[in-house]
C-alpha cells in the first residue's frame, strides 16, 4: 500500500494541489464536472466548452444518422459513447483494486436514447451533460465521473506531466486509450504519452492526478435529486392523482421518463445546480474517513508496538489475536472510536475493516505475514484471511452488530469460512455501536453464539467485542463517590499520625 507521494519519496508544496492518491486501490471519489467548469484558474478555463463540444460533435453524428443504426454517423456516435473505466485516476468504487468495470454498452445505449431524445425535444445540444442521465436514467454514482475523466483526459494528462516535472518524477511512454479525442474525424484517440508509472496496477498503467478541489464523495446530478427538485418546486404539473408517499418511491426509469416529459423542468433543475455552492469533499479532513484510514491504522499500530510475534503455527492464532486486540485498545481507550463516527452517525461496516485492514498490515508486513481483506473464499467473501505459509492461518470476520445477518455470520458463515480454508481458527470481531449492543446480556449471547457454532462445526470461532459507542473525555469523568467518600474520611488521620 503507497500513496503517489510516498512511493516516489516526494513532500507536496504550496504549489502542489492535486490529491495524493493510493496507487493499490481506488478512492471512493468522484470528479465533479460543476467544480470543474467553475474553477478560475487558467488551466482549466475551457474545460467546460471543451466538454460541450464533445457532445456537440455527438449530436452532429446522431441527427446525421436520422436514427438509421446502420449508418456510419450512427456507429461513430456510439463508439465515442462508450466510456472506458479511466483507471489512471485511481478513483471510484471499486476499493481493492484498480480495476473496475467502466461505463459499458449498457451505459452507452442509454446515453444514445438520451441523446435522441433530447433531439426530439427541440435541442441541438445540452447545457451540461448529465441531462443525459436524467433522460436515461441508467447513469449513477461514479459513471458521470468515468465521463468527464474521458473527456478531460488531455486536460489531467498535462496537468500530471507538470507535476511530474517540478518534483523530478520519472516518467515512462505508455500508451493512453482515450487519451484525446478528435472532432475533425469524430473519434476517440489511442496516443503514446510519458507519465508515472502506477507499480501496483495489475497490467502496467500510468497514474493522472487531479485537483482535490475537483473531488466528491457522490455525484451532484441523479434522477433521485431531480424527483425532490421537480416534486417541490413543479408540484402541480406532477401530482395529479399520485400520493407522495407512492411517488416518492418510483423507479429510476419512471423518473428518467418524467425528465423526458418535462425537459423545461430538467433545463431548470440544472440552471438552479449552476447556482448552488459547489464545495468539494474536505480531502484533508476527511470526515467520511474515505482516505485517512490508512495512516489511522498506522497510528493504532505506531501507538501500540505489539511485542508477540509467532514462533510457530501453533502461536499463530496468538498473534492473530493479539492483531484484534491492539485495534480494540486503540477504539475503545485511545480515543480513535472518533473517526468511527462523523456528525453522530456512526461509520458503516466496511470503513471499520479498512481501518483494521491497516492497522493489520503495518503489523503483518514487519513480521513477513500476508493479509488479504474479502478474498473469496469457498462459499463466500472472509473479510481477512491471514498466512505464515500453509499451516498457519485464521481468518477474520468482522460485523457490526446491528447488520441484518450478524447471528447468521457468527453461527454459520465464520465456521463454514473457515472450514473451506482449512483453517481451525477464526475470529470473528462485533462492532458496538450502542448501549443495547454493550449490554451484559448481548455480549453473553455472543459468545454463547461462538460456542455454539464452534461445538456444532468443529472450528474454534473465538468471539471479540469492540466498544466502538462515543466515549467522554477523561477530564470530564469524576471518580465514584465511595472513592471521594473515602479521601474526605478524617477518621484514620489519627492512625497515621501516629505510624
Amino acid at each position: 500500500m503507497s500513496r503517489f507521494s510516498e512511493y516516489y519519496g516526494i513532500r507536496p508544496t504550496d504549489q502542489d494541489d492535486w490529491f495524493d492518491t493510493y496507487l493499490a486501490s481506488d478512492t471512493n471519489f468522484c470528479v465533479d464536472p460543476f467544480l470543474v467548469w467553475s474553477d478560475t484558474d487558467e488551466r482549466w478555463f475551457d474545460a467546460h466548452n471543451h466538454t460541450l463540444d464533445f457532445f456537440a460533435m455527438v449530436f452532429d453524428l446522431v441527427r446525421e444518422s436520422q436514427g438509421n443504426e446502420e449508418s456510419l454517423a450512427w456507429k461513430q456516435a456510439k463508439a465515442l459513447l462508450l466510456f472506458k473505466e479511466p483507471a489512471e485516476f485511481c478513483l471510484g468504487l471499486a476499493q481493492g483494486s484498480t480495476d473496475g468495470a467502466g461505463s459499458g454498452a449498457t451505459l452507452q445505449k442509454g446515453m444514445l436514447e438520451g441523446v435522441k431524445t433530447a433531439l426530439g425535444l427541440g435541442f441541438d445540444n445540452v447545457p451540461h451533460m448529465e441531462m443525459l442521465a436524467l433522460f436515461q436514467g441508467g447513469m449513477g454514482l461514479d459513471r458521470i465521473s468515468d465521463v468527464v475523466c474521458n473527456v478531460l483526459k488531455s486536460y489531467f494528462i498535462k496537468y500530471t506531466q507538470d507535476v511530474a516535472r517540478r518534483h523530478g518524477i520519472p516518467m515512462e511512454s505508455f500508451r493512453v486509450v482515450n487519451a484525446e479525442w478528435s472532432e475533425r474525424f469524430a473519434c476517440w484517440l489511442t496516443k503514446e504519452v510519458e507519465l508515472p508509472l502506477n507499480p501496483f496496477a495489475a497490467k502496467q498503467r500510468p497514474v493522472l492526478l487531479v485537483p482535490k478541489r475537483f473531488l466528491r464523495d457522490i455525484p451532484v446530478v441523479t434522477a433521485e435529486g431531480f424527483w425532490r427538485y421537480a416534486w417541490n418546486n413543479h408540484a402541480s404539473e406532477l401530482r395529479g392523482n399520485f400520493n407522495y408517499a407512492i411517488a416518492s418511491q418510483v423507479p429510476r426509469r419512471v423518473k428518467a421518463k418524467l425528465a423526458r416529459q418535462n425537459p423545461d423542468i430538467v433545463a431548470s433543475y440544472l440552471a438552479s445546480l449552476e447556482q448552488e455552492a459547489h464545495e468539494p469533499y474536505p480531502v484533508d479532513k476527511d470526515p467520511k474517513l474515505l482516505t485517512r484510514w490508512w495512516e489511522l491504522g498506522a497510528r493504532i499500530a505506531g501507538r501500540a508496538q505489539l511485542s508477540y510475534i509467532p514462533n510457530n503455527h501453533g502461536e499463530f492464532p496468538d498473534f492473530v489475536e493479539a492483531i484484534i486486540q491492539t485495534f480494540r485498545h486503540g477504539i475503545e481507550h485511545q480515543g480513535e472510536w472518533e473517526n468511527l463516527w462523523y456528525r453522530g452517525v456512526s461509520m458503516p461496516e466496511r470503513k471499520v475493516q479498512a481501518l483494521f485492514r491497516s492497522c493489520a498490515r503495518h503489523y503483518c508486513k514487519a513480521n513477513d505475514i500476508s493479509i488479504t481483506g474479502e478474498a473469496n473464499a469457498g462459499r463466500g467473501p472472509v473479510d481477512f484471511h491471514f498466512a505464515q505459509g500453509w499451516i498457519a492461518r485464521a481468518v477474520v470476520e468482522m460485523k457490526l452488530m446491528s447488520n441484518s445477518k450478524f447471528w447468521d455470520s457468527i453461527l454459520d458463515h465464520t465456521p463454514r469460512y473457515a472450514i473451506s480454508e482449512e483453517v481451525h481458527v477464526a475470529f470473528f470481531v462485533a462492532i458496538a455501536y450502542t448501549d443495547a449492543e454493550m449490554s451484559e446480556s448481548r455480549i453473553h449471547k455472543v459468545h454463547k453464539a461462538a460456542r455454539i457454532a464452534s461445538e456444532h462445526y468443529k472450528v474454534e470461532v473465538r468471539p471479540i467485542v469492540i466498544d466502538a459507542r462515543p466515549k467522554v473525555s477523561t477530564s470530564k469523568i469524576r471518580p465514584p463517590q465511595e472513592m471521594r467518600d473515602e479521601l474526605h474520611d478524617d477518621s484514620d488521620e489519627a492512625g497515621y499520625e501516629a505510624a
